[in-house]
């Protein structure tokens, strides 16, 4: 064997930057505080740093001084001087401390070389699993992904902050102190007058639904349920097209049932404003025609990925969407429709669908937690609701589990009267928000424009009659 072979055989390490991070814990407290946020134990690839570390650390959390007497005499204590190089090393380390100003240098040395070591280890697990040629593959790949992906969020993870970093300024994600923060909002808030908006949630731009359940929440599984033919698909699309082009969020569509060309389509249609048909037969005029130029350079500013792979295994959906995320930052994803997806394929949940809708979507709200964005599925309702009196929809109508009510955050029902009589209140829908981990129900109603398949907000007229009011495209 080379002796370059035998150096790539060695696990990542820098033996010198390790030496320069536990050395100028012992001599500052700057140094020591920075370093215990940043690192663990298992950051340090030689044992005898490793046990000076831990030993810190402790002094550290207890809020204990640390130096080479104290930590000395602690490893004494704990029968582990001798196993840590004894005090001989201890002041070595100190002798060898590098300028504290640059700790957090040092650090991330310590720590890229320990990604380094973790991205080993993971793929050796990978490489041990596809040597047992496994049955499933899809589910492998997930897992696969699932390891690289797991130690990405970890590395980065932020420590906890104090709240006077917070109001200061320090740490806050404005990086203005609070009251300064407070100041700017207060200005704006007079400026723009009492009609502004106040939820803290994502904005879907659904003036009355945002009110209700306070814009959508990070890490929230929403379920958005409906008969077939009642417009599911439009409105989801048309939250999509609010959050992308308003809000200039990045989102992910995974459309199940319709292809992206069909998908643009209606995109194209709603944002133009430009009926369906006419589209398709190129029956414009040429005002509708510079409507769809206009709104195709407007939406090519922004960030919408659609993957419309039809049948896909939930875990294959789980790898593309935490793909979505690293490399298109995607905020917010679709998903249409719940029973279209596949299970993992395992003995267990092959059994019975339900089983398998229930490993679905309890996977589905580990994901939604594990990329911290909202998620909204779209499923379809059981036939009991054709059958009630009035049609509308309730939690036990949701097909094949129970778990859906019980895995998600928010439930939503979609009605439009006009279904069953065209005269019941027609361009009139009923979104009805039937759970709300996070906030009230009740019911709210929203105009539904079926030429282009646009949702909008809806206001009574004084005269009674249905207002439409159209969002804003600009």
């Amino acid at each position: 064997m080379s002796e370059n072979e035998k150096k790539l055989r060695i696990p990542p390490n820098s033996k010198e930057s390790e030496m320069l991070v536990l050395g100028s814990m012992l001599t500052s407290i700057n140094a020591l505080n920075i370093a215990c946020d940043a690192l663990d134990p298992q950051d340090f690839y030689y044992t005898e740093h490793k046990t000076i570390f831990q030993a810190l650390r402790a002094a550290y959390v207890a809020d204990k001084p640390a130096d080479i007497h104290l930590i000395a005499e602690e490893l004494k204590r704990q029968n582990r001087l001798d196993a840590a190089g004894g005090v001989s090393y201890l002041t070595t380390l100190a002798q060898y401390a590098g300028t504290s100003a640059h700790i957090e240098e040092y650090v991330n040395l310590v720590r890229g070389k320990s990604i380094l070591r973790q991205m080993i280890d993971a793929a050796q697990v990978i490489e041990k699993r596809a040597l047992e040629d496994p049955q499933d593959v899809s589910q492998a790949l997930d897992e696969a992904q699932a390891h690289f992906f797991q130690i990405s969020q970890e590395n980065q993870h932020h420590p906890g902050v104090s709240l006077k970093e917070l109001l200061s300024g320090e740490r806050a994600e404005s990086k203005l102190p609070f009251l300064k923060e407070l100041q700017e909002r207060q200005e704006q808030f007079l400026a723009q007058g009492p009609t502004r908006s106040t939820f803290t949630g994502m904005p879907t731009h659904f003036i009355d639904l945002d009110k209700m359940i306070n814009g959508f929440m990070p890490s929230n599984l929403m379920i958005l349920a409906a008969r077939p033919a009642m417009g599911k698909t439009a409105l989801a699309t048309s939250i999509a097209e609010n959050i992308c082009f308003r809000n200039n969020v990045p989102v992910g569509i995974f459309s199940l049932e319709m292809s992206a060309a069909q998908l643009l389509h209606r995109l194209v249609c709603s944002q133009a404003e430009v009926e369906s048909e006419k589209i398709q037969t190129g029956s414009l005029s040429g005002a509708e025609y510079q409507r769809i130029v206009a709104a195709v350079h407007r939406m090519q500013k922004h960030t919408m990925i659609i993957d419309d792979q039809p049948g896909l295994k939930i875990t294959d959906l789980r790898a593309r969407a935490r793909r979505l995320r690293e490399t298109f930052q995607v905020g917010f994803i679709v998903i249409d429709y719940l029973q279209l997806i596949v299970g993992s394929g395992t003995s267990r949940s092959m059994e019975n669908r339900q089983l398998e809708i229930s490993e679905i979507s309890r996977m589905l709200k580990t994901l939604a937690r594990e990329l911290n964005i909202p998620i909204l599925c779209l499923a379809q309702l059981s036939r009991k609701v054709e059958e009630r009196q009035g049609h509308r929809p309730m939690m036990s109508d949701l097909r094949e589990s129970g778990s859906l009510e019980q895995d998600s955050d928010l439930v939503m029902f979609l009605l439009r009267r006009e279904y069953y009589d065209p005269y019941d209140k027609p361009g009139l829908a009923e979104l009805i928000v039937a759970k709300n981990r996070h906030g009230g129900i009740g019911t709210v109603n929203l105009a539904f424009r079926k030429e282009i398949a646009q949702f909008a907000n809806f206001t009574p007229a004084p005269t009674g009659r249905a207002a439409l009011s159209v969002p804003d495209k600009s």
